[in-house]
């Protein structure tokens, strides 16, 4: 038989009877009285829930561009320039920012130093204002 350590005690101020307890220790039975054992999720259950995360997430936008494999072009200065020049046509020869046909730069969306890459998707056409204050934001850093 185990030995309880005796921890302190209760005095009954009306018989004076002296009991002694061991503080936070409950018997198992008062621990499950009032508890309903739940059981565990079954396989339909399981899948049930992985397809109402995945529907919940159906309708979200991508994630951005930070994982995407990227070509290399920092070592090819015909191809930039032609991709400068092709992002610099789609804007119309203007900021896409302030609207001004002068200066113009090529910038990234998605900075380099935060996961960017060198794809079409993730370039625009900014004035050298607009690229200078936008600097390495992310665009929900220019919202705010």
């Amino acid at each position: 038989m185990k030995k309880m350590r005796i921890i302190g005690r209760d005095i009954d101020p009306e018989t004076g009877d002296v009991s002694y307890f061991n503080p936070g220790y409950t018997s198992r039975t008062e621990a499950l009285k009032g508890q309903r054992k739940e059981k565990p999720p079954t396989k339909g259950q399981k899948a049930h829930r992985r397809r109402k995360k995945k529907e919940h997430y159906a309708g979200c936008r991508p994630r951005p561009l930070f994982h995407d494999q990227t070509p290399k072009l920092h070592d090819d200065p015909a191809e930039r320039f032609r991709l400068k020049q092709e992002v610099i046509r789609d804007a119309g020869h203007r900021c896409q920012v302030c609207g001004t046909g002068d200066n113009l730069t090529l910038d990234h969306i998605i900075p380099l130093s935060k996961g960017g890459g060198w794809h079409r998707a993730n370039l625009q056409c900014l004035c050298n204002d607009c690229n200078q204050a936008k600097g390495d934001k992310m665009p929900y850093e220019l919202a705010a």
